[in-house]
């Protein structure tokens, strides 16, 4: 066995590290790093080191050049290769967080992303409809529900229409052609929806605390000053909308992936004040 480990040059159940350790950390502050160890063919898939190579170990337990402030970078994943001379090259990966690194989660770090699509919503949301005299707008939805119908008794205009129910009593009228143009669109040809701008902001950022403390409050409501710069838009506003948080354990360590997204109220509204202002 001694003979052996000389021509190895590696003693039984042991690994020597390979001088090419590598790390860094992305734009979110999460680390990565991998390096290359030896140990002799038979021992690898001994307890030792099947042991000493498992997910979640610290790098500085494999390679004790580093200093234990490198304690946070564990082991993500192995391979090994079989090499002539009985020689097995071991491969790791690893990765982690340290708060040493961390940015400031109370500043506006992280990755932002804005999204603008459509989407379909109710005709009577349209800004246009909304700027109809309240009269109006109600005798339309009145017609709508059934209350309400054109009275045949009247001379049908361009600019005026002339309602009553359903027994012919209790005559109101529209009396403006952009009354009586969306009473068209919206009666007569049954358009129900229409597409609407849909503005998104999105903040993602990596650390140990995952999301900052208070933003769970804030779920649901107005926003007036997300994360970051988000564009801003006369008479519409933000709302908080989504929270996503993914945690990641490895050793003693726990790193959170956090996603934070608000949603800007439709064109030409803001989110009503009533029902989405958070209480005090």
């Amino acid at each position: 066995m001694s003979s052996t480990s000389k021509v190895y040059g590696i003693t039984p159940y042991s690994w020597i590290p390979s001088p090419d350790f590598k790390a860094g950390f992305d734009d979110k502050g999460f680390w990565t790093g991998s390096q290359t160890f030896s140990c002799r063919k038979f021992d690898f898939e001994s307890t030792a080191i099947q042991t000493a190579f498992r997910k979640g170990v610290s790098v500085t337990a494999l390679y004790p050049n580093l200093s234990t402030k490198w304690n946070f970078l564990t082991v993500l994943d192995v391979s090994h290769e079989h090499e002539p001379g009985g020689i097995t090259k071991i491969y790791v990966n690893y990765s982690g967080y340290s708060p040493d690194w961390e940015f400031d989660i109370s500043d506006d770090s992280g990755t932002y992303a804005f999204t603008a699509s459509e989407a379909e919503a109710p005709i009577m949301t349209h800004p246009k409809f909304l700027l109809l005299a309240a009269d109006d707008r109600q005798v339309i939805a009145r017609v709508m529900r059934g209350e309400l119908k054109v009275d045949p008794r009247e001379t049908r205009t361009s600019t005026q229409i002339y309602f009553c129910d359903q027994l012919d009593d209790n005559q109101t009228s529209i009396n403006s052609e952009d009354s009586v143009n969306w009473f068209e669109r919206i009666c007569d040809r049954k358009e129900e929806t229409w597409l609407t701008s849909q503005l998104e902001w999105n903040h993602s950022a990596t650390n140990q605390g995952g999301v900052p403390n208070g933003t769970l409050t804030k779920h649901g409501w107005i926003d007036a000053t997300p994360d970051g710069d988000p564009p801003v838009i006369a008479g519409r506003n933000w709302r908080m909308t989504g929270i996503s948080d993914s945690q990641t354990i490895q050793g003693g360590e726990i790193t959170s992936e956090y996603s934070i997204t608000w949603t800007m109220s439709p064109p030409g509204t803001e989110w009503d004040a009533v029902i989405y202002t958070k209480p005090e």
